[in-house]
Parts: structure tokens; C-alpha cells; sequence
């Protein structure tokens, strides 16, 4: 089985869902996924596609990346150990080099046996010739050491954020009694919270829920919305709106930003755009490159709030990765609606859940979420099993004195659904 994408605009419970049946597949599948979390619980092998070539892993997506930072220690290590070995060699060369120097020069003092073996010319161009061969032996030792590149660390995010003295760690939005609506259809009922400024704030639900609904009145202030005057709000949208075609990436970035030159160039090398890259023309870009150019125009804005929908879809991973480390880095609001869990998980420290037709905000990581759900979840189905049990029970006497179709019948229901929860627990 071939799949490219099979996570792409589904919701976490249907990924789950996805997952737990592909489990059941017994024959191969090959995945193309940016999803860490769909690709640790289903592969046992990962092949990686760098400079033209396929270089294979095994086991799952964790242990690929554990792989991976194993060959940059390694490398680093690598690079230590050939600059060392550089620098002994270039002194050694310096070293022979003074001597050879030196070498040319009559001694202010020496005996008259010195005089005799040194005081000739012959002798002392003959020690400074054997000097300059030892310095140009060690150079070419060298030139043949295997040279090992540096490491490309990633620079800190040094950025000056909107008012952010002002906003401290005061409550910067109030919702209050917010009903969600699309025309007669009811999202969620009338809800109340607050979010604080810093706050990495993750909106999570299934599909049609009210996820987008809600960042949009946000963005508008609709009544029931109270947002601080201080609050700039920066949005990004799936529809990628706010690229001028016409400019290159670096010109449209700075069309919204008073961040000096350097600070853009930084953010735009950790989203992949190198050098030259720069002045590409978004017309030329993929879409991928539009979704990071359009990403670092709003991320670098004079803004201090973020809301972001679905920023990491259309990305690679390296590139989802750096997004996720520009956002925990960033020192402003996070707002965001994602279905990737492990993105999720970076980035989030506190949950807006919407989910049948309620909205609940959740003061705690995704981690600490998805532990009170495995309990939950734990502890209703020991009460099924228990009703169940009884009921079995129950059938079972009664069908010992007395065949009954029916009830043979919903005998087997229970104990299909009973067989189903043993499994799942």
C-alpha cells in the first residue's frame, strides 16, 4: 500500500483512527508523511532523501532521529578533533619556520669547536634546507588531513515585541459568554475564559467544529470578545493572502516589519531560505516556500499576538521542526489550530478543546491532556465491562432455564462489545 499524505486535513481522531486500522494491515506500506507522531507508531524502517541519495534507518521516526543526532555529535566531535590537529600542525610549521630563520645567523658566543663545525656557511644553509623540508612535510600533512565541516548552529531569537513591557502577564483577552454559530448551526454553547499574554495557546477539535470559526471572530472582535488595546494581532491563513507575487521574499517581509535586516535574514536562514534565496520572486516560489515566506512576513510583523491556522501544513519536516523552534523561542502570544500532535506537544501550554458542542480551555500541556483522556478512558471502560459483565450474567441464568432467540442474540452483542473493549484497553 502506497500512501502520500493520508493525514492531510484530518482531524487527531480520525488519524488515530487511521492508525489503529493500518496496525491491523498486514502486508507492506510505504508512507510519505510529515507527521512524526503517525510515522513513530507505524514504521519500522525510514528512508531519507538528502543531496540525490536514499539513506536508510531503522526503526521508526524516533529512532531516526536519534540516529541523526548521534552523526551530529559525531561530527562535532569530528570537527574539534580536525581544528586541534590544524592548529598543532600550523605551529609546528611556524616553529620550524623561526628555527630555519634563525638558522642563518652566526651565534654571538661559540667555542672554538663550534667554530670549527659552524662557523661555515656550507653548515648553515644546509640546516636551514633541512628545516624548510621538515615545515613543508608538516604542511603537507596538513593539506591531507580530512577536512570536517562545522556544525551550522542555529543563531537565538533576539526580537523586539510589540508593547510587550506593557502587556506583561496580564489577562490580554476576555471571552465572555461567546456563543458559536454558522447561520441555524450550533458550534459550541455559550462559553467563558480568559488567555493571558505568553500564553501558547493550541485550539483543538474535529473537523467542522467551530476551530476556524473561532480564530476568525477572534481576529474581527466580535461581541462576546473582549481583546486589550495593546494586543497586535498578526493572522495566518490557509489561504496564504497576504504575498505580494510580484516582490521577492525578502522585500515582502520587510514591507511589514521594522526588525532590522539581520534579525530577517536569521529568520528567513531557519526556515531555509539561504543566501541568494532571499530575492527569489514569490511567483517562483512552491507552495511550501510561500507557506514559510508567508509564515516569516506575519511572524516578524509589528505585532505581538500570533494566530496562526494550520501553519504546518505544506511543510517538511526540517521545516516544521524550525517553525515549532521559532515559536517556542517567540515572546509574544501563540494562538494556533493544528491537528499535529507532536507539534502540538512542542509548542502548546494551554488547550482550547471544542467538542460536542462545548468549548472547555484546559490549563495544561497536551501531554497532561492526553494523560486525563487515557484515565478517562480507562476508567469508563471498567465501568462498561463491569454493566457488561453483569448483564452476561444475567442473560446466561436465564437462558440455562429457558432457550430464548432474543436473547441468544443479544447475548452475542454483549459479548462482541465486550471483546471490543478488552481489545482496545
Amino acid at each position: 500500500m502506497l500512501l502520500d499524505e493520508p493525514t492531510t486535513n484530518l482531524d487527531t481522531e480520525h488519524i488515530e483512527r487511521l492508525e489503529k486500522d493500518l496496525r491491523r494491515w498486514i502486508e507492506s506500506i510505504v508512507i510519505v508523511s510529515h507527521d512524526r507522531d503517525f510515522l513513530d507508531a507505524l514504521c519500522n524502517k525510514i528512508w531519507e532523501v538528502e543531496n540525490g541519495t536514499v539513506v536508510e534507518y531503522k526503526g521508526n521516526y524516533s529512532n531516526y532521529e536519534e540516529a541523526r543526532a548521534l552523526k551530529i555529535r559525531q561530527q562535532e566531535s569530528d570537527y574539534d578533533h580536525y581544528v586541534k590537529k590544524k592548529k598543532e600542525l600550523e605551529r609546528a610549521i611556524e616553529l620550524k619556520k623561526k628555527k630555519a630563520a634563525r638558522a642563518t645567523k652566526n651565534p654571538n658566543k661559540k667555542t672554538d669547536s663550534d667554530a670549527k663545525q659552524m662557523g661555515t656557511k656550507p653548515y648553515f644553509a644546509k640546516k636551514q634546507k633541512k628545516l624548510d623540508a621538515t615545515a613543508n612535510a608538516i604542511k603537507t600533512r596538513m593539506e591531507q588531513l580530512h577536512k570536517v565541516d562545522k556544525v551550522d548552529e542555529v543563531p537565538p531569537l533576539k526580537m523586539n515585541i510589540v508593547k510587550a513591557d506593557e502587556l506583561g502577564n496580564r489577562v490580554i483577552i476576555r471571552v465572555n459568554e461567546l456563543t458559536g454559530k454558522i447561520k441555524e448551526r450550533l458550534l459550541w454553547k455559550p462559553t467563558t475564559f480568559h488567555i493571558r499574554a505568553g500564553t501558547k495557546l493550541a485550539i483543538l477539535g474535529g473537523n467542522g467544529t467551530g476551530k476556524t470559526t473561532f480564530i476568525k471572530n477572534l481576529c474581527a472582535r466580535v461581541e462576546g470578545i473582549n481583546v486589550s488595546n495593546a494586543v497586535k494581532i498578526g493572522y495566518f491563513s490557509q489561504n496564504i493572502d497576504v504575498l505580494d507575487e510580484t516582490k521577492t521574499i525578502i522585500e515582502n517581509v520587510q514591507q511589514t516589519s521594522s526588525q532590522v535586516e539581520a534579525l530577517i535574514r536569521t529568520v528567513l536562514a531557519r526556515l531555509q531560505f539561504f543566501g541568494e534565496d532571499v530575492y527569489k520572486p514569490v511567483q517562483l516560489l512552491s507552495g511550501g516556500e510561500r507557506v514559510k515566506t508567508a509564515f516569516a512576513k506575519i511572524f516578524l510583523s509589528d505585532i505581538n499576538t500570533l494566530v496562526l491556522d494550520e501553519p504546518s501544513n505544506f511543510l517538511d519536516v526540517f521545516a516544521i521542526k524550525e517553525l515549532e523552534s521559532l515559536l517556542k523561542e517567540y515572546q509574544g502570544t501563540v494562538i494556533f489550530v493544528s491537528h499535529d500532535r507532536r507539534f502540538i506537544h512542542h509548542i502548546a501550554t494551554q488547550l482550547l478543546i471544542i467538542k460536542n458542542e462545548e468549548m472547555e480551555l484546559f490549563d495544561g500541556n497536551f501531554s497532561m491532556y492526553q494523560q486525563q483522556m487515557t484515565s478517562k478512558k480507562t476508567s469508563n471502560h471498567s465501568e462498561r465491562l463491569l454493566i457488561l459483565e453483569t448483564e452476561i450474567t444475567e442473560i446466561i441464568s436465564r437462558l440455562s432455564i429457558q432457550p430464548d432467540s432474543k436473547l441468544e442474540e443479544r447475548l452475542q452483542q454483549l459479548l462482541w462489545e465486550k471483546k471490543g473493549l478488552q481489545k482496545d484497553k
